[in-house]
C-alpha cells in the first residue's frame, strides 16, 4: 500500500479537479490547458532528469510503482501534469466566483 500512496494522492486531485470542475460548472479550454502545462512539463521534466542524473536527489523507488520513463517516475511525470491542471481549476474558480 505504501508504493501507491503517491499515485492515490495524485487520483485524489485529479478527482477533486473533475469534481470542482462539475459542481462548480466550471469550463476548462483542454487546448489552452496544453499550452500552459506543456512548457513548465517539457522545463521541470528536464531539470529532474538532469538533476537525478548528477546525483543531486533520487526517487525512491520502493514507494513508487516503478514504471520509470527516461529515469523519472512515471508518478513524477504525472506530478506536472495533474498539478498544474488542478491549480488552473482552482483559478478558473476563484475568477468565477470572486464578487469585486
Amino acid at each position: 500500500m505504501e508504493n501507491l500512496f503517491y499515485v492515490i494522492y495524485l487520483l485524489g486531485v485529479l478527482f477533486s479537479s473533475l469534481l470542482i470542475q462539475k459542481v462548480g460548472k466550471i469550463k476548462i479550454d483542454f487546448r489552452r490547458a496544453l499550452v500552459a502545462i506543456l512548457p513548465v512539463l517539457a522545463v521541470f521534466v528536464l531539470w529532474d532528469i538532469i538533476a537525478t542524473e548528477r546525483g543531486h536527489w533520487s526517487f525512491g523507488l520502493d514507494r513508487m510503482l516503478g514504471i520509470v520513463i527516461i529515469n523519472q517516475p512515471v508518478e513524477e511525470l504525472a506530478f506536472f501534469i495533474v498539478i498544474p491542471l488542478f491549480y488552473l481549476v482552482v483559478w478558473e474558480t476563484v475568477n468565477k466566483f470572486k464578487r469585486w
